[in-house]
This record gives structure tokens, sequence and C-alpha cells, in this order.
């Protein structure tokens, strides 16, 4: 072998694994063991109910941290993927839960293996239980992660802020590993806590005019008919195939978005919804005319909180704004629950804001391997971030432009027709 070669693969090794910076003194939990384990989605699905439990009594009790939803989103997107389970006990007592996907290959101009979230829509966590020794949880799960080998990068994507998976990027960052924190998502959602049953279903609504044209579009729809919101806890093969072509029939259809558009999001969907109903937080709001669906969500009613999973509506009925109709109809359905929360998902939209100002801060963690790879695989993560944070930018910027000139141009009357009649003798 050529010796030139042999110094550049030495050169190269050490580039890899030569740490930059001295790591803090390991300090040890003798109450906590920590497990990890590579596997499939069985490894989801073997700790289950204990896993349903530990979202029940802790914090992070929403439906998306549930090992089913995990399970379907590794099933439909991630089957040929490895699955990495980290699980943090106190003796048998279950304290934490990361499942982990791993995606091998080159994401940069430096290969390596990515350690990533099993989930990423609408939003992922580090299950725990919420116990006052969280940064002892915490904190043993980043010491065995630390000394797992095989990973140079670990991104955790769509992080609610100030949860635990937060406090473990904290961590890291302190043990002087590189780190990245960008924004993700400014999640809207509606407090209903303070709300009354019984009163005017465009209250909800921010501004006075938004409120009217909510009761002028419910009055001018009524006038075609019978007009009525229909909920359903039953995953109905006939009422699903409903939703699914009523959303395909719109924009997402023609972007290919929509569930019946793609094969994986169908069988990811499909098996969510029937797991809803299996374990009883499935609920599915129909807005009616006559026979006829012209709006639609489906969505999950869980821990006090509604969640609109998926919507659509019928875009020959828009000039009387049914995706808002079925919104207001349906919050006024929460209040009379006794539900506390609309959480609107995904990131803010001026649709949204609409109906609330409140938002929840959604970001991405990343953790980098304490080497010369690490730190240039992380200043590429952040400038990757900055391109596309300015792409986001210049496109919003776009699109607030163009839909205020067009505003503009239908209020503003055309030059060429003539006023009146005078102007047409001149």
């Amino acid at each position: 072998m050529d010796i030139k070669v042999v110094e550049e693969q030495h050169r190269s090794q050490d580039f890899e694994a030569r740490p930059l910076s001295s790591a803090r003194e390991c300090v040890t939990f003798p109450d906590l063991n920590v497990h990890s384990e590579w596997g499939t989605v069985e490894l989801v699905e073997a700790i289950a109910e204990e896993w349903r439990q530990l979202c029940a009594d802790g914090p992070c009790n929403e439906p998306f941290f549930r090992p089913e939803w995990i399970a379907a989103a590794i099933r439909a997107f991630a089957s040929q993927q490895r699955v990495l389970l980290i699980t943090v006990r106190n003796r048998s007592r279950l304290r934490g839960v990361l499942p982990l996907l791993e995606k091998k290959g080159r994401a940069s101009r430096v290969a390596g293996t990515r350690l990533r979230s099993a989930s990423l829509i609408p939003r992922f966590e580090f299950v725990h239980d919420g116990d006052p020794d969280l940064a002892d949880v915490v904190r043993a799960a980043w010491q065995h992660l630390r000394n797992l080998p095989g990973w140079d990068a670990i991104e955790l994507a769509n992080v609610p802020e100030g949860g635990a998976a937060e406090q473990l990027l904290a961590v890291a960052r302190e043990d002087a590993f590189p780190t990245c924190q960008h924004e993700y998502a400014l999640s809207p959602y509606i407090d209903l806590s303070e709300h009354r049953p019984g009163q005017d279903f465009s209250r909800f609504g921010l501004s006075s005019r938004f409120r009217y044209h909510l009761r002028q579009g419910w009055r001018e729809m009524s006038k075609r008919g019978s007009l009525r919101l229909r909920r359903t806890e039953r995953a109905d093969p006939e009422t699903l195939q409903h939703f699914y072509r009523l959303e395909r029939s719109g924009w997402k259809g023609k972007e290919g978005t929509a569930i019946a558009c793609r094969p994986d999001l169908y069988h990811f969907y499909d098996a969510i919804v029937h797991y809803a109903e299996q374990f009883g937080y499935l609920s599915i709001y129909l807005l009616e005319l006559d026979d006829n669906i012209i709006a639609a969500h489906l969505a999950f009613t869980y821990g006090g909180r509604y969640y609109p999973i998926k919507v659509a509506y019928d875009e020959s009925f828009s000039e009387y704004g049914p995706g808002h109709l079925i919104i207001g109809r349906i919050l006024e359905d929460c209040v009379q629950r006794g539900l506390s929360r609309f959480d609107c998902l995904g990131e803010s939209t001026n649709a949204k804001a609409k109906w609330t100002s409140h938002v929840r801060r959604h970001t991405s963690c990343c953790i980098f391997r304490n080497t010369a790879a690490g730190h240039i695989l992380r200043a590429e993560t952040q400038l990757q971030h900055n391109l596309h944070q300015t792409v986001r930018r210049v496109v919003a910027a776009t699109r607030s432009n163009v839909a205020l000139l067009k505003s503009w141009r239908l209020r503003r009357p055309l030059r060429s027709a003539p006023a009146n009649k005078a102007q047409v003798e001149k």
C-alpha cells in the first residue's frame, strides 16, 4: 500500500475520533438503571402497557407520545430502519422512554450515523413521569447515550419547549458536546378554560369582522339546506372513506399531501384511527349540508384536550368558509364537553391566527459527537437551518405581497371601465 494513503487514513481516523474538549466527570445514579436495545418496532410493543401508564401518570399525557402512535409511525415511515429504545427504570418501575431510529449515510460532506426521533408529527418528547428528580433521569439517560458507540449525531425534532428532550440537550451542552437548537414551529392553541356553553359560536373569533363573517357564513349556508354538526367516536369504514375523498378533492390532493395520495400516509392514519377507537379517544366531526359532508375533522379527544389530526373541506363552498364554520361549532361542542384546550397543532398560519394568539414553541434539538467531525456536522446543520429560514422568510414575504396586491386590485375600480354616463359622453 502507498505510504501516502496510509498516512491519510491515519489522519482521517484522528479527525473522526479525537475529542476537542474534555467531558465532565461521570456521576452515578444508584437507584436508576438505564437500558438500551436495538431491534424493530416489537421493542415498542413489548413495553406498551407500562409506557401508556407512564404517559397517563405524568406530563407527557398526549396521544403522540403513546406507544401506539410511535409504533404506527415506525411501521409506516421507517420499517427498514433499526430502532434504538432507551429506557430508564427505578428498579422495575419505568421512569423514562426515548425511542430513536438509526439513519446511516451522508447527510452532508461528512458521512455518519444519526439517531433521530422515532416520530416528528406533530411533536416528539423524551417521555417521563415528571417526578421531582427528573433531572437525574435525564442525566442518567445522557451518560448512557454518551458512552453508547456507533452514533455521530442525535436529532430530536419538533420538541415542546421546556420538556425533557430540551433538558437532555442542556446536559449534553454542559458535558462539552457540540449542540444546536432551532425553532421548529410555533404551534397555536385555543384556551377554553374561561368559556361557558350556550353562547354564540362565533365568540371564539378574535376580531369583530371575523365573528361577523362566521355568523354570516352560517346563515347563508343554512339557506341552502339543513346544516348540522355530527360527531362520532367510531372508525366506520364508510365515514373514513368519505373523509379521505373529501381531503383529496382539494388542494392537498393537487399537491399530493392528502392521505389517499400516499400509501405510507394511508397506512399510518388508518392505523392510528383504529388505535384511537380502541383506546377511546377518537373524535370524527362532520359538518353536513343535508346529506353532503362539506367539512370534516379527523381528531383525538384526550386528556381534556382536542387535537385535530387532519382537516378537510369542500372547496366548492369556499365562499362561506366551511373550514372556519366547523371549527367554531367544534369549539362550542368542546366547551359543552368540558375540554380545556383546542390544540391547533402544526405551524402558525393566518387562518389559525383568526382564532388565537396563543402559541407553544417547538424546537429541533441536535447533539453531536465531541470530535472534529461532530463540530463540522454541527456547523453544516446550523448553516442549513439559516438558509432554510432565509428561504422561508422570502417565500412568506412574497406570498403576503401577492395576496395584498390581489386584494388591492379587487377593491380598486378598473380605469378602463367608465363610472357613469357623463364619462361615456366625454
